[in-house]
């Protein structure tokens, strides 16, 4: 038999089923991770909150995760809007300068003037909502440290190598700090509401779901699930900021 058959490079299928189960493995922690979080770690409230999802829900747990917490977003902002900036002036402006980093950068593409964008105005907006105003110069000074490091390490060396390291995973960072984020986020991915019950009482929670003749109520104060009956509920009103 040829050695060729056994020392060949792996196929691309291999690849692309490692990285479609380490999307998936991703996506499992997340998920996880949110159930716990929104829940203060209790086993039986994450199982009932559990069964208020559907697969559709994907997307608005990720978003209403970066959007539920402004400190959390801010820091979020404050790191990763630099570097999405950084790393598309490294492609467009210095492509294969470095010989390490002509290794694993490649030309541009759409995707590099997509995503600063989508960065910048995610910024803009935090910043008009908030009036945030020292957020932008405070991501000015991350950027200014990034490229010192990137600019002022020996070539080759530990600092430099990380540097690009960084630039060229900013899917694997965004990944790590959507994690961080689910873990830590307490926050549930939907708006907080003041529910007035029949009988004057009222409750603030979160409505995980609402169907025709209940509402599935994550209570703020203690993490409690409720499920009531649209025949006790006479009012529901969203609060902005709370």
């Amino acid at each position: 038999m040829d050695a060729s058959t056994h020392d060949g490079p792996p196929a691309d299928g291999g690849s692309g089923s490692r990285t479609g189960l380490t999307l998936t493995t991703a996506a499992f922690l997340f998920l996880l991770l949110r159930l716990f979080a929104v829940t203060d770690h209790q086993w039986g409230t994450a199982f009932a909150v559990l069964h208020t999802l559907d697969l559709e829900d994907s997307v608005g747990i990720v978003l209403g995760t970066v959007m539920a917490d402004s400190v959390a977003a801010a820091v979020a902002l404050a790191l990763l809007v630099p570097l999405v900036v950084f790393r598309t002036y490294e492609r467009w402006r210095r492509p294969r300068r470095d010989p390490w980093d002509a290794e694993t950068h490649g030309p541009p593409d759409l995707v590099d003037g997509l995503v600063p964008a989508i960065a910048l105005v995610t910024m803009a907006t935090y910043v008009w909502s908030f009036h945030a105003w020292w957020l932008p110069p405070a991501a000015l000074l991350v950027g200014v440290v990034f490229h010192g490091l990137q600019r002022g390490a020996r070539p080759g060396g530990r600092r430099r190598r990380a540097v690009i390291w960084a630039g060229h995973h900013l899917g694997t960072l965004l990944v790590t700090a959507l994690l961080v984020g689910a873990a830590t986020v307490s926050t549930p991915w939907v708006p907080q509401e003041r529910i007035a019950l029949r009988g004057g009482t009222e409750i603030r929670g979160y409505v995980m779901q609402a169907e025709p003749g209940f509402l599935k109520v994550l209570t703020a104060h203690d993490r409690a699930f409720r499920i009531l009956a649209d025949s006790d509920v006479t009012a529901r009103t969203e609060l902005a900021d709370h």
